[in-house]
């Protein structure tokens, strides 16, 4: 069953989605579409925004398929935890003094069932953009609640293990009155920074979002004005760039445009993901060594997202598709259909030069593991060169 107001925000977003997307129906037709429909509102009642959350989330991820990750409902109320997986072990990374712990279950379901349930619902192209999707569902109240093993809860309790082996349970009730999480700094990070370790110039880069247009400008502009005749090595710190406006990677291009006497290397991790992407590109026309893990986005996609609010739900539908490595994009539906072939639409997926894969044990003990290859790396290439 599907109340009245669902099933209007539902049908806006289905016309939307025809009309915005480049090619709508890529992955399945419209009967199928309806037929997804049909037997979700008789297998539940989408009556709440937690249910309607799962509902929209699983019928996204049917049309989007592996090529399309930026369709999606934007909808975040981040709990006051989080958490990192190696090898589909759940850890918790805040807060800090549980960090390394063991997530066991929720409200005593296994937490191989709630990642089960929630692989259901996300949209990845990339097993990189899976494993970030899981780790920001696991705090995300709007995903927890309306998850099948889940639904009904007014709280969630967070069973974990410590490193002691003890068992500490952690609660939340969907009115939790818990300091609030602070979302943005989970997903950016601490914005263009830069520091020199060994002769390397070390510059992360981990947003291309608008609003940080003005510290990547000051940091570069500080850097142009720096004594770098004794560095060999820049270090292009990407990881946990989750994209934002391409056009603001020009400013660090023009910068190492500059200082094209050195080596060059980049990070690369899993959470690198949509116009990131194009960064790569460019980093590669000017021969960059790529240190790290794969991406969570592959190099050709469907995206640009076009942004529309419906009853107060965002959400978010691809307008183009892109092939970086081909330097190609479609911005319209006749350019696409015209142009496209089956080469174009074949997975293209990153795959770094040297493939360093951060180890549980050094996150757990604070151990950069790429960063300190990539400096080794440039120690030693460096002394072969002299």
């Amino acid at each position: 069953m599907i109340t009245i107001k669902y099933k209007n925000i539902y049908e806006q977003f289905i016309e939307n989605y025809k009309t915005i997307h480049i090619n709508p129906w890529h992955e399945i037709n419209e009967k199928q579409l309806n037929s997804i429909y049909n037997e979700l509102i008789n297998s539940m009642n989408i009556d709440n925004e937690y249910n309607f959350t799962y509902f929209m989330n699983f019928i996204i991820k049917r049309l989007n398929g592996k090529s399309d990750a930026h369709t999606k409902l934007n909808i975040m109320s981040a709990l006051p935890i989080n958490f990192r997986i190696f090898n589909n072990e759940v850890l918790i990374n805040y807060p800090e003094e549980l960090k390394g712990s063991t997530l066991l279950s929720i409200n005593n379901i296994s937490i191989t069932t709630i990642v089960k349930e929630i692989d259901d619902i996300i949209s990845y192209g990339t097993e990189g953009k899976r494993k970030y999707e899981i780790e920001k569902a696991l705090f995300n109240k709007y995903i927890l609640y309306g998850l099948p093993s889940l639904r009904n809860f007014k709280e969630l309790t967070y069973e974990i293990k410590n490193k002691n082996g003890e068992i500490i349970r952690k609660s939340f009730t969907d009115e939790s009155k818990n300091k609030p999480f602070d979302y943005d700094k989970f997903r950016y990070g601490n914005i263009s920074e830069y520091n020199i370790i060994d002769n390397c110039l070390i510059y992360k880069l981990n947003s291309l979002q608008n609003q940080f247009k003005s510290k990547i400008e000051k940091n570069i502009e500080e850097l142009n004005k720096t004594d770098l005749s004794m560095i060999d090595t820049i270090i292009i710190d990407l990881r946990g760039n989750t994209g934002g406006n391409s056009g603001l990677n020009q400013i660090l291009i023009n910068f190492l445009k500059q200082n094209l006497d050195k080596n060059l290397l980049c990070l690369t991790d899993y959470r690198i993901y949509s116009s990131a992407s194009f960064t790569l590109e460019e980093l590669r026309k000017l021969n960059a060594t790529f240190i790290g893990e794969e991406i969570s986005t592959p190099m050709n996609s469907y995206g640009n997202n076009k942004n529309i609010d419906i009853d107060g739900f965002n959400f978010a539908i691809s307008s183009c598709y892109f092939h970086k490595t081909m330097n190609l994009g479609f911005f319209n539906k006749e350019d696409f259909n015209e142009r496209i072939t089956p080469e174009i639409l074949k997975p293209t997926i990153f795959t770094p030069d040297i493939l360093v894969e951060e180890t549980k044990n050094d996150y757990i003990n604070n151990i950069d593991t790429i960063l300190d290859y990539a400096i080794s790396y440039s120690i030693t290439k460096t002394k072969k060169a002299v």
